[in-house]
């Protein structure tokens, strides 16, 4: 019984071996000079411009390659990679495949481009085929002739905008204290802009951001005006003051001036535009209704006045203590208010009083 047991068990060891001799045979890679290296092609447009017209699903040309066997019962995996240099320094995949072709769309290049650069703007773009298998390590890895195409990228105006600083949160962006902008639009309706109106501090810097990140953040654009940068890029203003902030998009643009915030309206006198200004009292505006109607107001500076001659377009009022602005919406709700009422605004706290 002992050495049926000690031959049972022999069996069993040799035929583990060869199943593993067999699983080793399986996996291993043929020899690398007999693989036969894909050829990488390309068909596309060039010279073209994406804006915010163009249909980014559209497809605009082809990516394809010819299929490499690397002899063992693996699929290996085609990688285009992009780079703006030919040197591929700056490598980054923007597709990946298991066949033998890709679609080109305007979207798939303008998403390539939008990880080298954050603007509209010219770019080339060098192409690879990265060919590998998908187990890292196993295989070699070969890589295509290179091709390229250039155009213009389109990078879409930001829906949203913030402001932090030394007096707007702490240079915390999860701070309460960050600064919402509020966008708005030309006389042709277009989006692109923000504006806020707070109390500067003279020499205590901010910055503003689409997203709340520091990789995104700036503290100037092309054109500036109002103020200046101190050594850690962070825009400052000279003197400290009630500031129209305006920020411009399309024309790459920064306005900080001092705020004029007017009374429209009958509960003022009329409807002319500038005539029923604020007085301005360090970070506060006040003005003195002269007639039983609905309260309107609005902020205004030279930058913001150029962009949209609209006076409503950067109203706002109080709700239940609270500045609301008007922003990109229709009217807003009546606020009605009697003659001789002093109405009193705190921009930096969001608050109105109305007594």
């Amino acid at each position: 019984m002992k050495k049926l047991n000690i031959l049972l068990t022999c069996f069993i060891a040799l035929f583990i071996f060869v199943a593993c001799s067999n699983d080793d045979d399986h996996i291993k890679l043929g020899d690398e000079s007999n693989i036969e290296k894909p050829v990488f092609t390309q068909s596309t447009l060039q010279d073209f411009v994406i804006d915010k017209d163009t249909k980014m699903s559209e497809k605009i040309g082809t990516w394809s390659w010819t299929i490499t066997d690397y002899n063992i019962q693996a699929a290996p995996v085609y990688t285009v990679e992009a780079a703006t240099s030919s040197t591929f320094e700056n490598a980054q995949a923007i597709v990946t495949s298991y066949s033998n072709n890709a679609e080109i769309t305007y979207k798939v290049l303008n998403d390539a481009a939008l990880l080298f650069v954050k603007e509209s703007q010219p770019i080339t773009l060098y192409l690879r085929l990265r060919t590998g298998l998908n187990t890292v390590g196993t295989g070699p890895v070969f890589y295509s002739d290179i091709k390229s195409v250039t155009f213009t990228c389109y990078v879409a105006f930001p829906k949203e905008l913030y402001m932090v600083g030394a007096d707007f949160g702490n240079w915390n962006w999860d701070s309460d204290g960050v600064v919402s902008l509020i966008p708005i639009q030309n006389n042709d309706g277009e989006d692109g802009a923000f504006w806020c109106i707070k109390y500067l501090t003279a020499g205590n810097g901010f910055k503003w951001s689409p997203d709340k990140t520091w990789g995104t953040a700036y503290g100037k654009m092309d054109t500036n005006t109002g103020f200046s940068n101190d050594g850690d890029g962070n825009a400052v203003v000279a003197t400290s003051g009630l500031y129209v902030i305006f920020i411009n998009y399309p024309d790459k643009a920064i306005a900080i001036e001092p705020a004029k915030v007017y009374g429209m309206g009958d509960a003022f006198g009329g409807w002319d535009t500038g005539k029923y200004p604020f007085t301005i009292t360090g970070n506060k505006a006040t003005i003195v209704t002269v007639a039983s109607n609905n309260l309107r107001m609005y902020a205004s500076s030279n930058a913001i006045d150029a962009y949209n001659s609209d006076w409503w377009r950067h109203e706002f009022n109080i709700f239940s203590g609270k500045i609301v602005y008007r922003a990109t919406g229709g009217d807003q709700d009546a606020v009605p208010v009697a003659a001789g009422k002093t109405v009193t605004l705190d921009f930096n706290a969001g608050t109105g009083t109305i007594q």
